[in-house]
């Protein structure tokens, strides 16, 4: 199949440490099947999307799907948080593509569909990095940055001062923002907010 979406590579970040969770939450179970982990591959995957994994743990090599597309790539500073992260990646991948979207693995109510509305509405301005947002705050790690000169200079400015608050660096380049519906980029970070996350999903059903 011809891929739709040109130009764009996409790395799905989940080399955190997991502290508040207290286990890798790559490696959770997903209503849908398989895991959080898996989730993310195949959404992304169905999209025709060059996929990558950036991750710390190399337990991940042996969740991935054998019939899944990605390819995995090592946190060259581990857990040094996702600002050095994109340095990684806008160094290494700025000469072979104009554009990152960046997916993190514990949001668990991403779909394709939503991925897709997402990469269409940041193709009508280009320019602009853009930024999911879930109602009550910003979401950055699910985002598209075009990988341009601003950016870059921007982003090695905050690296260079020793700057590792992620929203530091967005604040000083153009962007726009993505707003959920339904609680679709729903963050979870600990296991209180996955309990809340079932039961609310269990009233549901």
């Amino acid at each position: 199949m011809k891929k739709k979406y040109k130009d764009f590579k996409a790395f799905i970040f989940a080399g955190g440490k997991s502290s508040r969770m207290g286990f890798d939450k790559a490696l959770i179970n997903h209503p849908q099947g398989g895991n959080w982990l898996n989730h993310k591959i195949k959404i992304l995957n169905n999209l025709k999307l060059d996929t990558y994994l950036l991750t710390n743990h190399h337990n991940h090599l042996e969740e991935i799907n054998s019939n899944s597309d990605v390819e995995v790539i090592f946190d060259t500073n581990p857990f040094e948080g996702p600002l050095h992260c994109m340095e990684q990646i806008f160094a290494t991948y700025k000469l072979n593509t104009k554009n990152v979207l960046i997916i993190p693995v514990d949001m668990p109510n991403l779909t394709a569909k939503i991925v897709s509305s997402f990469i269409d509405y940041w193709g009508e301005n280009k320019n602009y990095a853009l930024l999911s947002h879930d109602g009550n705050s910003v979401q950055p790690l699910f985002a598209i940055y075009p990988i341009n000169e601003v950016n870059n200079s921007k982003l090695k400015e905050r690296i260079n001062a020793g700057k590792k608050n992620f929203l530091g660096w967005v604040n000083l380049i153009p962007h726009k923002y993505f707003f959920a519906r339904n609680e679709e980029f729903i963050n979870i970070n600990s296991k209180s907010e996955l309990m809340y996350m079932k039961n609310e999903k269990s009233k549901i059903e």
